[in-house]
């Protein structure tokens, strides 16, 4: 991989003094590089081939005027952030944010959308699109209203993070409420939390969750509005009138 691409992702710079227990099997600066070189090369091989899938849909005629087409990520790329990589129980911006490009008739090229959304999106937005009303409740809400139209808005997104204690040896329920501005995540077992004032402090290294008392009030009555589990009756029966 080229040295400058290395050297130009600061996070990475700082790995080995953040925390050096993070690299893989104590890594060496050269293995590291190789990761992200095949990481790196992962993502060139994901783009090829929704290039080949898209080239398909396109040599049925039916791309342009029938399809919608939604590229995303379950989580970020986390190569270095907070001196870790690959992914874990936490919700930092490394392997929180992801790209979100959506393309289809009607939808206008070129509009960037900048209120926080969720993967939980997808599935409504594709029901909305094909004209299907959801028939269970779900967490995740359209996006097509804030693509087709600047009046639009949204305050804020959801996400969570559940490990199974059978399975992990942990207990651990992550919540995470984002605004444009603030990134709260709760621990539900311990109530221990971290709170980012993203404006001021984009890298995440302060955490106000126990010093700013009003935002993270206003994040936690956020967090209470969390649609429910359950799900309505999504069919009648057959032979049942």
């Amino acid at each position: 991989m080229d040295q400058a691409i290395y050297d130009h992702h600061e996070s990475l710079n700082r790995l080995p003094r953040r925390n050096g227990r993070a690299r893989n099997y104590n890594d060496t600066e050269e293995q590291l590089r190789h990761t992200i070189a095949n990481y790196f090369g992962m993502i060139s091989l994901i783009d090829h081939n929704v290039g080949r899938i898209l080239d398909a849909i396109a040599s049925k005629g039916v791309l342009d005027n029938d399809t919608i087409v939604i590229f995303t990520s379950d989580h970020g790329d986390w190569l270095g952030d907070h001196g870790m990589m690959l992914k874990g129980p936490m919700f930092y911006e490394g392997l929180l944010r992801v790209g979100f490009l959506i393309k289809g008739p009607g939808i206008p090229a070129g509009k960037v959308v900048g209120d926080p959304i969720s993967n939980t999106d997808v599935a409504a937005t594709l029901l909305d699109y094909a004209g299907v009303e959801s028939f269970y409740s779900m967490h995740g809400r359209s996006v097509r209203p804030m693509v087709e139209s600047s009046s639009t808005s949204r305050d804020y997104a959801y996400g969570e993070w559940d490990l199974n204690p059978e399975h992990w040896g942990l207990d651990l329920k992550l919540r995470v409420v984002r605004t444009k501005r603030y990134k709260m995540t709760v621990e539900v077992n311990s109530g221990a939390g971290e709170l980012y004032d993203l404006a001021d402090d984009p890298a995440e290294t302060v955490n106000r969750f126990e010093s700013d008392r009003v935002v993270r009030k206003e994040l936690e009555e956020m967090l209470n509005e969390r649609p429910p589990d359950e799900l309505k009756d999504p069919l009648t029966p057959s032979g049942v009138h």
